[in-house]
């Protein structure tokens, strides 16, 4: 199937976003003030973009029982997963309303586009495969995280594992499961030209998966900051 093809080809990028430091740390219950509080920062910005790009697949569907995917996905990240952010706010010490205005760094900046460039190709395949890494990949740290018992009270950030963990355990109906199924459907009818090309936003959202983990880790923000402060003006 498309889904195991494409799982195949993501493997080696996996593999070092569990290895990552950040991913680490939370495994062993340390991770620097300022590492949490530069994640926390960006994935609030960068989850507003997602919204909207829920928003922009659901006027491509005439099923309303995919409209209704979607919408849950947008009450999940508004409504939910404002959790696991404020597991890092409490870890580090600060208030989740004081880190919601920071102008995104440029790996951020560089997700959104490409998500955005996704739902620019106006496939839904191409949605689906843009954003799929981002439920897929945490749902595997978690998984390997509880593997390895570090979810033990004595885990600062075990709340943290719990909640990915349980959004994406081994039930069928996980949100993962759910969308690559959904994939192999339009796949099964999409030329050899649309698989690759859904393929390639998968793959490359895979790799900024990594790269958001790495620019939270190491604060890598923009070198001229100081006059790259104001947020452009956002699709909608």
């Amino acid at each position: 199937m498309f889904s195991d093809e494409l799982k195949l080809a993501a493997a080696p990028i996996m593999a070092e976003i569990h290895k990552h430091p950040f991913v680490q740390g939370i495994t062993n219950g340390h991770v620097d003030k300022a590492a949490l509080i530069f994640y926390v920062q960006q994935d609030y910005q960068y989850l507003s973009e997602f919204i909207k790009i829920y928003a922009n697949a659901i006027t491509k569907l005439t099923d309303r029982n995919e409209m209704t995917f979607f919408a849950n996905s947008i009450d999940f990240i508004l409504n939910s997963e404002i959790h696991p952010h404020h597991v890092f706010c409490n870890v580090a010490g600060v208030q989740y309303e004081d880190l919601q205005h920071a102008t995104p760094a440029p790996k951020a900046y560089l997700y959104e586009s490409h998500m955005y460039r996704a739902a620019d190709t106006g496939s839904l395949m191409n949605i689906l495969a843009a954003f799929l890494p981002c439920p897929w990949t945490y749902g595997e740290i978690a998984r390997q995280q509880v593997a390895q018992n570090a979810n033990t009270d004595d885990n600062p950030f075990k709340s943290w594992i719990d909640f990915y963990a349980g959004t994406e355990n081994d039930a069928d109906e996980s949100l993962s499961k759910r969308v690559f199924s959904w994939i192999n459907r339009l796949a099964s009818e999409a030329t050899p030209e649309q698989r690759n090309q859904a393929k390639q936003f998968f793959l490359k959202s895979c790799e900024l998966e990594w790269q958001f983990w790495e620019q939270a880790f190491y604060q890598q923000d923009w070198h001229f900051k100081s006059i790259i402060s104001q947020p452009e003006a956002q699709k909608s």
